[in-house]
């Protein structure tokens, strides 16, 4: 009874922590929908206005998350079985909540990688603003074409991260999830920059 009581303070800790995390994505999120024309700005100013480059920076952004998910647990060492001591269950433990910064890092990817890009269903407001930053039809029409490749990609990057993560014993399963997890904005690229040519 005395050990229990003795953890009940921890779980209180715990929820400021819970708390500054939670608001803190709130602001990330309000962030977020207010960056559309800055950071297509951005876009249009590093791409010089050539669709081809541009699209490979959306490619870059829609891939970035699948990476983030899956080449920290690809190129994570191999953890040993050890069936016997408590030690060794909580090293494994340490190691699987490891993952966390980059699981965090990928959702925020994530987020941020739908932002200079129009969604399939929705309004028509955010392509009338890259329209006015870019002031390239050629711009308007991948960016609602990624709109779409970004969710093959997404798909694709969790699909990867999974594999890993369950066939991550295998190296050829590790290798397979890297060249999927980076491949698939590479394909999206060449899908949108040829549908646009």
């Amino acid at each position: 009874m005395a050990r229990g009581q003795g953890q009940r303070p921890r779980a209180g800790g715990d929820l400021p922590v819970a708390a500054a995390f939670v608001g803190g994505f709130v602001l990330y999120v309000w962030l977020l929908t207010r960056l559309t024309e800055p950071l297509v700005t951005v876009l249009s100013f590093v791409s010089g206005g050539h669709p081809k480059v541009y699209a490979a920076l959306l490619a870059a952004l829609t891939g970035l998350p699948g990476l983030l998910l899956t080449l920290p647990r690809a190129l994570a060492p191999q953890v040993p079985f050890v069936r016997a001591s408590v030690r060794s269950r909580r090293q494994l433990a340490l190691h699987r909540r490891s993952y966390a910064v980059p699981d965090v890092l990928g959702v925020a990817a994530l987020l941020l990688a739908q932002v200079p890009l129009p969604a399939p269903w929705g309004p028509a407001g955010k392509a009338a603003t890259i329209a006015n930053v870019t002031r390239s039809p050629a711009i308007v029409e991948l960016s609602a074409l990624f709109a779409t490749w970004s969710l093959v990609v997404l798909a694709v990057g969790i699909a990867a991260a999974a594999i890993v993560r369950v066939y991550g014993h295998a190296a050829a399963y590790r290798v397979i999830g890297i060249i999927l997890a980076g491949g698939a904005p590479v394909v999206a690229w060449f899908a949108v920059v040829r549908a646009i040519a």
